[in-house]
């Protein structure tokens, strides 16, 4: 979790030229493979779009990350599964908006209340297949552990 929170941190304090550059060379890559599959002719991709789409999928993921790591610390602190959602979700929307004021210090770089909310679903996906993981290894666990009958 705390590594996590790190290397958001460390995404957050790239200045904006340095941070556009960055998903830049993704978008580079995506056109790249878009136009193998579609061939040589394809030339109506829309690459502001698809670059905020990427840069957007990068918050997303990032914060399902986070989000799961969350779920993973407290999950033995806190006894209660539904209790350690609300409090793992609760964390890491504090962090996201604390992450935008933070970037909105920074240059080039801006603040967002939506992408506040990209973080946030993207934490309550990361918590989902937390709690559906660990849901699945408790049934094999208790399948394993179960007398046989003859």
């Amino acid at each position: 979790m705390i590594v996590m929170m790190a290397v958001i941190f460390a995404f957050s304090q790239m200045p904006g030229d340095e941070s556009g550059a960055a998903s830049g060379r993704i978008l580079n890559e995506v056109v790249k493979i878009v136009k193998a599959i579609r061939g040589s002719g394809f030339s109506g991709i829309d690459t502001d779009r698809l670059h905020w789409f990427i840069r957007k999928c990068g918050h997303f993921g990032e914060y399902a990350l986070f989000g799961w790591c969350t779920m993973f610390a407290l999950t033995d602190l806190v006894k209660n599964k539904w209790a350690a959602c609300i409090f793992s979700e609760a964390i890491v929307f504090i962090y996201a908006v604390t992450d935008e004021l933070h970037q909105y210090l920074v240059p080039g770089r801006y603040m967002s209340a939506g992408d506040v909310g990209i973080d946030s679903l993207g934490a309550l996906l990361g918590i989902w297949v937390f709690v559906l993981f660990h849901r699945n290894r408790r049934k094999n666990k208790k399948t394993k552990h179960a007398p046989h009958s003859a």
